[in-house]
């Protein structure tokens, strides 16, 4: 479905993205040109495009990653000269799909065994917070596509929700200049096991070879632009399953913020592992907002009402059992948070919160 990031290139030289010619499907947007206005706006992507339909996005990065637990060339140790694959550590996934070359797995690495149970742990208290998702968008890199599926079979909709690789998701490309990245096919990750819509088509259908932080902003801001339109009718919540940086870049036009290219990798470096931004609006001629609790209500009349209503029954529950795995300890936040204070909780599920600081976007992390 996809090539080689930085070895696909349109004539101009300039792109790259897919190994065949975008097709039409039920799921492009509607209307005609993009808005070139700029990145600042405080209508573009606002929900002001039409309809009144109540929209959410939950936006998660992946779970942990192999190759920043055993290093680059983990491969070497986990696969024979015929790619057979052997884990060599507990923490390692048990299996893994196959695909053509299993080198690839080298830069499009998969989780690992924890990894894998946050995943699941983040759909299934989701579920309990009744916000179970309507559609799934999920960058094209491995480990973002087997969160996503794990997020779904937490909640109980991975056999409803089928996944859609959207392109416009995936980080910025210059941070992978020395890296070359082959994504895995269609056929490749239903044959693994995912629920892959093979209907839809990314509606970013290439990308900027080397695009700087500033241009992945702005390609990011287009991919919210594109996929809001998509629900605007239809509303919902929507998951998207990216990278540490798409707190910030999906959401930052969202606020009226301006883009902060140069201290992104910074701001990106405190997100950790599974953690989620929720923004939502309750109509187009509403602002977004980001929510600042899982079971938060923002009015007596509000489109959340009943959701809210059947939260609060989870919480009063006496004895209510964590949400994590019975195998799997409790997820606590890093060393590395220690300069966002956390506010307080007392919820059965182990959420911790991250205030937004600095204009970032407020997070929930297990």
């Amino acid at each position: 479905m996809y090539a080689k990031i930085n070895s696909y290139l349109d004539p101009s030289g300039l792109l790259f993205g897919h190994s065949h010619k975008r097709k039409t499907s039920k799921y492009d947007m509607e209307g005609g040109d993009i808005d070139e206005s700029g990145y600042y706006s405080s209508s573009y992507g606002s929900g002001s495009e039409g309809g009144d339909a109540p929209l959410r996005f939950i936006i998660i990065r992946h779970g942990e990653r192999v190759d920043v637990i055993y290093g680059g060339g983990w491969t070497q140790r986990a696969f024979d000269q015929s790619g057979r694959y052997y884990p060599f550590d507990s923490n390692m996934p048990p299996s893994l799909p196959h695909r053509t070359n299993w080198l690839d797995y080298d830069i499009d690495t998969p989780l690992t065994v924890k990894g894998l149970a946050q995943s699941w742990n983040v759909g299934n208290v989701l579920a309990r917070y009744n916000l179970p998702v309507t559609a799934c968008y999920s960058s094209p890199a491995f480990r973002s596509i087997q969160t996503a599926d794990r997020i779904l079979e937490g909640m109980g909709r991975k056999g409803h929700v089928a996944l859609r690789l959207e392109l416009g998701l995936f980080e910025c490309t210059s941070w992978y200049a020395r890296s070359p990245i082959n994504f895995m096919s269609d056929d490749e990750l239903i044959n693994g096991g995912c629920n892959i819509d093979t209907n839809y088509s990314s509606q970013m259908n290439s990308l900027r070879l080397l695009e700087n932080e500033y241009q992945y902003y702005d390609r990011s801001k287009e991919t919210m632009k594109k996929i809001i339109k998509l629900h605007r009718n239809t509303g919902g919540t929507i998951l998207f399953v990216a990278h540490a940086p798409s707190l910030e870049v999906l959401t930052r036009h969202l606020m009226n913020g301006q883009p902060r290219p140069e201290r992104l990798a910074e701001l990106a470096g405190k997100v950790d592992y599974c953690s989620m931004t929720i923004i939502e609006r309750e109509s187009s001629s509403k602002p977004w907002q980001f929510r600042y609790s899982l079971d938060q209500q923002t009015s007596p009349n509000s489109w959340q009402q009943q959701q809210i209503e059947q939260s609060k029954s989870v919480l009063n529950r006496s004895g209510t059992q964590s949400m994590v795995n019975p195998s799997t300890p409790a997820y606590q936040a890093p060393a590395t948070f220690t300069d966002y204070s956390t506010k307080p909780s007392t919820s059965p599920d182990h959420v911790q919160f991250y205030p937004q600081q600095e204009a970032y976007p407020p997070y929930f992390v297990l």
